[in-house]
């Protein structure tokens, strides 16, 4: 808890009232006036304690309370009140005290704010060398190196901590030990507010952390298919990279398309996997496996044991280059790894899911009936740990500029048959293709990127009401 302000420090916390008070106006005329005569008014003797003390100073807002200058005051409650409170909400000025209860055992409150008065919080202003820290902060490589690697090569610089403490524990003990380094940790998160990207969660200074149990993510998965219909179970989907990786590698390179794939689809997953995995292998995704024809063979064991877990693996971006853009897995870390450079592939374990689509009996259903939950409510219960809304779908030809694959690749003879032409959609020996260069490039992450932008793009186009993309949780 901080004591009573200096006097040159007094002097300008006067002016800052002096200023959110005519701030509070400036919808009305002379707002400078005011600040000029809340001005006159500190030099020409009222000192800070006696604002907070003298009648017509004080007036309670809420659960706060509002002090301005015995002038500014008479201005300001000539504007109707609801104008002041609209002033203050859109500014959010700190001129209103925080609850007692709401700070912490340094005396800083929620958002970084700092009670200042011997009135137990009377006049509350802004703690500007709070702020928690996030990725990409030279703060931050300091507290993840002590989080990793500090805490076990030097416990003794890391008192009461363990690698299992909060990221901002660390910032605080680093803050405390050497404060060049790191600020001080904001109680209740920075005032902007961020929200953690899955599967992060805050701790109480709003640092996002890996979390102590399986998280509740939603995010957007993509599957390359073609006129079929199929439901969203015993299947394997990817993230944007992964889908791309796949049509670059396995589908484009021929003519006809593989398995005649035509469309992208994305859908809207939420999931959570099981406690029992979680606690066993300290991992937010089960194994990937492979589904053919609606069956994926060997895995009853863990799914008797840990539930119909959803499963991720990596792709190689040496093969094709999707590397995805950093916002779009914000909670990887470190940024140059593997983990953070790779497409991913997902597997949803689906009823019955050793056997294939017309192996499946009414008993093996009624025994192993997959990961699917009934309702987008996801529990995490072995029986359910999915749910997947479609979330929309694009056309390759659309997203290449043809009209139309079929005839684009297909020319007809001298004697009126239909016999391959020399288009292509890309041809790994060339890396580019003949008749359009939508895909060229293959092994640039820069080309890769600009495809991955293209899809986002359309998808935007073709569905404005969604998101064009979602932040993905890291495969791990």
């Amino acid at each position: 808890m901080q004591g009573p302000p200096e006097p040159d420090s007094a002097r300008s916390s006067a002016l800052d009232h002096c200023d959110e008070a005519a701030a509070l106006l400036r919808h009305a005329d002379g707002n400078e006036e005011s600040r000029r005569r809340c001005i006159e008014d500190y030099d020409g003797g009222t000192d800070v304690e006696a604002l907070s003390t003298m009648p017509g100073r004080r007036r309670a807002v809420g659960d706060g309370t509002l002090f301005v200058p015995h002038r500014c005051t008479q201005l300001l409650w000539a504007v109707p009140v609801f104008l002041g409170v609209l002033a203050c909400l859109a500014l959010r000025r700190p001129i209103f005290g925080d609850r007692a209860e709401d700070s912490d055992h340094d005396g800083a409150s929620r958002g970084g704010r700092d009670h200042v008065g011997s009135d137990g919080g009377s006049i509350v202003t802004l703690d500007a060398d709070c702020h928690t820290t996030g990725m990409n902060e030279s703060c931050f490589e300091s507290v993840h190196w002590a989080k990793t690697q500090g805490i076990y090569s030097n416990p003794e610089w890391y008192a009461n901590l363990t690698n299992e403490s909060d990221i901002g524990e660390f910032q605080m003990a680093i803050h405390k030990a050497s404060p060049e380094k790191c600020p001080k940790p904001c109680v209740g998160g920075n005032k902007d507010g961020k929200v953690c990207p899955p599967p992060q969660v805050t701790d109480k200074y709003g640092a996002c952390n890996e979390p102590q149990a399986p998280s509740l993510m939603t995010f957007y998965m993509y599957r390359a298919q073609g006129k079929d219909e199929y439901p969203v179970e015993n299947l394997n989907l990817a993230d944007l990279a992964g889908v791309m990786w796949y049509l670059q590698r396995e589908v484009v390179g021929s003519r006809p398309r593989k398995f005649h794939i035509e469309r992208i689809l994305r859908y809207k997953v939420t999931m959570k996997n099981t406690d029992d995995y979680f606690k066993a292998f300290h991992k937010q995704f089960g194994p990937f496996v492979a589904f053919d024809e609606g069956s994926a063979k060997g895995r009853s064991e863990t799914w008797e044991k840990y539930g119909f877990v959803v499963g991720c693996q990596l792709v190689d971006p040496d093969i094709y280059s999707y590397v995805p853009r950093e916002e779009m897995q914000p909670g990887c870390y470190p940024k140059d790894s593997s983990l953070c450079r790779s497409g991913k592939w997902y597997s949803l374990p689906g009823p019955c899911p050793e056997e294939k689509v017309d192996g499946k009996t009414p008993d093996c259903l009624a025994k192993w009936p997959g990961g699917g939950c009934q309702s987008a409510v996801v529990t995490g219960a072995h029986d359910c740990t999915y749910w997947a809304e479609f979330a929309g779908q694009i056309f390759l030809d659309d997203l290449e500029g043809i009209d139309d694959y079929n005839t684009w690749w297909i020319t007809k003879n001298s004697k009126g048959g239909t016999i391959p032409n020399e288009n292509i959609e890309y041809s790994p020996h060339l890396d580019k293709g003949i008749g359009m260069d939508f895909w060229d490039e293959g092994h640039s992450v820069e080309a890769g990127r600009k495809r991955m932008d293209a899809v986002a793009k359309l998808f935007k186009e073709k569905f404005p009401a969604m998101p064009a993309t979602l932040p993905e949780p890291p495969c791990l």
